[in-house]
């Protein structure tokens, strides 16, 4: 089981759009629109949750990011919501753990790795089976089928791509906060994966998000 953050039970959830909040989407307080970001505040069984749609790509997330740990979410960030699968093994419906995020645009040799906390990812593992994969954060998304080989190249094992969690990242480690992140697989980033994201993203989005109840249960054990 993981162990609380010395941040107390105050987590951050932030997703992309409204819909990856899953059922936490509009739930609580408004306790800050500082930026233009609106960070809401609930209490799930004495621990206080923030939650934020910040809003697509890696420049919103870190907005997103900073207004949740400024809001006071400093035990840890769950970030939650879809993505696509760069992966044989990795099917549309499945829900992906991340083992590390890459800024996959970022054109540099080193520092575009962040990696989860331990602790949070075994205890978000013990609600959800889900594989473990690389996030490859990328600034715009993964529609055909070069981008699909030159985002592929990144890395070798599971991966999949996506345009926020290795920007959240960045930011909790900046902040000395622990992170963690889970997402549904909508497409098969390539060919087709428009289509194929339009179909299933209404069935996945909320998916990852409503597993974070199950998650905070197990923090407390």
């Amino acid at each position: 089981m993981a162990a609380l953050h010395e941040g107390g039970g105050r987590f951050g959830l932030i997703s992309a759009l409204s819909a990856e909040l899953g059922s936490w989407a509009g739930v609580g307080e408004v306790v800050s629109r500082a930026g233009g970001i609106e960070v809401r505040r609930s209490e799930e069984d004495g621990l206080a949750v923030f939650t934020c749609v910040a809003g697509v790509g890696k420049v919103s997330a870190a907005r997103g990011a900073e207004a949740l740990l400024q809001a006071g979410a400093r035990g840890a960030l769950l970030v939650v919501g879809t993505c696509g699968s760069l992966s044989r093994s990795l099917g549309v419906g499945q829900l992906v753990h991340c083992e590390r995020a890459l800024q996959a645009d970022l054109g540099l040799e080193g520092g575009h790795e962040v990696n989860p906390d331990p602790g949070i990812l075994k205890a978000w593992e013990a609600v959800v089976r889900g594989p473990r994969a690389s996030y490859l954060t990328a600034d715009r998304a993964v529609m055909s089928p070069w981008r699909r080989l030159s985002a592929r190249k990144m890395c070798s094992g599971p991966c999949v791509a996506e345009m926020e969690t290795a920007a959240v990242g960045a930011v909790s480690e900046a902040w000395g906060v622990p992170w963690a992140a889970l997402r549904a697989v909508t497409d098969r980033a390539g060919w087709g994966s428009h289509k194929a994201f339009k179909k299933r993203y209404p069935v996945e989005a909320g998916r990852a998000a409503d597993t974070v109840r199950g998650l905070l249960a197990q923090m407390r054990v």
